[in-house]
């Protein structure tokens, strides 16, 4: 996960769309669930800004980094419209109302993949537990959910958010490409378990994900090992000194927010304490 910077979003919407996200947000007031349900169904018009949101991270789900070419992506809304979902201690789901308020505000909208968006099993493994945000959207316990926008910023979430500058760097990923909190549970409980829920959440370790990561990650320590071997000469050569280059302008590339799965090289770079200026 990368920060994407939505403040000029607004700019790139399309003619009118912003008075038509008006108009069927007000058409919303005072109506019951299902006809809420059936607005949405008939004018889901945040579909309209998929290429929008899409060029604003290349192509990459704003979750997960990977970029979908043979499937579907997803206008996730990053607090549900119908319902939301939380799970007490018990493990039991407790539904709430949506934020129907915000299914036409474009700031709530995400780029997701289907993978993260919606629920799906890992068919890669035995396991028979589905993973994907679907409605879910926990709330620190005794957090009473927002009815309105002024009431937003009182909400404790759970949930990562990629427009949040602070949220990303709460991922890691190890050798093998899996994801995991960047922090300690002993140090950050609370960043700890934002980012274990929101790893599970996001389905970030779905098979296909972990093993494109890890292709990344390889890659990336193969340049890296190369430019120890290189430094741990005692005289070195001109040839050298352009390898090395030559290997960190790769890595640079690799850590770019338009490359997939640049945390993945990040964490290797920190990782292997290699001094990169980007």
């Amino acid at each position: 996960m990368r920060t994407i910077d939505i403040s000029n979003l607004e700019n790139l919407l399309p003619e009118a769309w912003q008075e038509n996200a008006e108009t069927l947000r007000d058409s919303l007031i005072g109506k019951t669930f299902e006809q809420r349900r059936a607005i949405f169904k008939a004018s889901p018009i945040w579909q309209d800004l998929l290429l929008v949101l899409k060029e604003l991270s290349n192509n990459k789900c704003w979750y997960s980094e990977a970029q979908e070419v043979m499937s579907d992506m997803d206008v996730d809304h990053f607090r549900p419209k119908n319902e939301a979902k939380n799970i007490d201690e018990n493990g039991k789901s407790i539904k709430r109302d949506g934020y129907w308020w915000l299914a036409y505000d474009w700031r709530n909208y995400r780029l997701s993949s289907i993978y993260s968006n919606r629920l799906r099993k890992d068919k890669h493994t035995d396991e028979e537990i589905s993973f994907g945000k679907g409605s879910f959207f926990p709330l620190r316990e005794g957090c009473n959910p927002a009815t309105c926008i002024d009431e937003l910023d009182d909400e404790v979430i759970y949930l990562l958010d990629p427009i949040n500058p602070n949220d990303p760097d709460l991922l890691f990923f190890s050798d093998d490409g899996k994801a995991i909190p960047s922090v300690e549970e002993e140090d950050e409980p609370w960043n700890y378990s934002r980012a274990k829920v929101s790893i599970d959440v996001y389905h970030l370790n779905h098979t296909p994900l972990k093993d494109a990561r890890l292709v990344v990650w390889n890659l990336c320590e193969r340049k890296i090992n190369q430019i120890k071997k290189i430094n741990s000469k005692v005289i070195r050569t001109a040839g050298d000194n352009a390898r090395i280059e030559i290997l960190k302008q790769d890595l640079r590339e690799m850590i770019s927010k338009e490359a997939e799965f640049s945390a993945v090289a990040i964490a290797c770079v920190q990782k292997n304490k290699i001094r990169m200026v980007a």
